[in-house]
């Protein structure tokens, strides 16, 4: 007899990311760096840590591929989530696309270390 046993793969990327970012009703983008923890306990939903406000958002990124680049993403009712992680050489960009016909979103680059 033959068994095939599949094993979720667990990882946490701790990344880095120079985030441009325009708040809902203001005309000017921002900058700062956000630290954002991004974790799988799965293999197939990935959920999200804001260090800076100490909270993991309530809507997980759907993993698309994990293979030479992680990709996820999700759809809300009013906006896109996406996170592209190159396993090479670690260079992530994670971002927010708003579909409500304001003019706000956000969109980070930078470095992560895989825990």
């Amino acid at each position: 007899m033959i068994f095939n046993f599949a094993f979720a793969k667990n990882f946490t990327y701790h990344c880095n990311l120079n985030t441009q970012y325009m708040n809902h009703n203001e005309k000017k983008w921002k900058n700062k760096n956000m630290k954002l923890s991004f974790n799988s306990t799965d293999n197939k939903t990935i959920s999200i840590f804001d260090h800076e406000i100490e909270l993991t958002y309530q809507s997980k990124l759907d993993i698309l591929t994990n293979d030479l680049r992680l990709i996820a993403m999700t759809m809300e009712k009013n906006k896109i989530r996406s996170l592209i992680i190159d396993k090479q050489n670690n260079f992530a960009t994670y971002s927010l696309s708003y579909t409500d016909g304001a003019e706000h979103g956000q969109y980070g680059i930078g470095k992560c270390k895989l825990q």
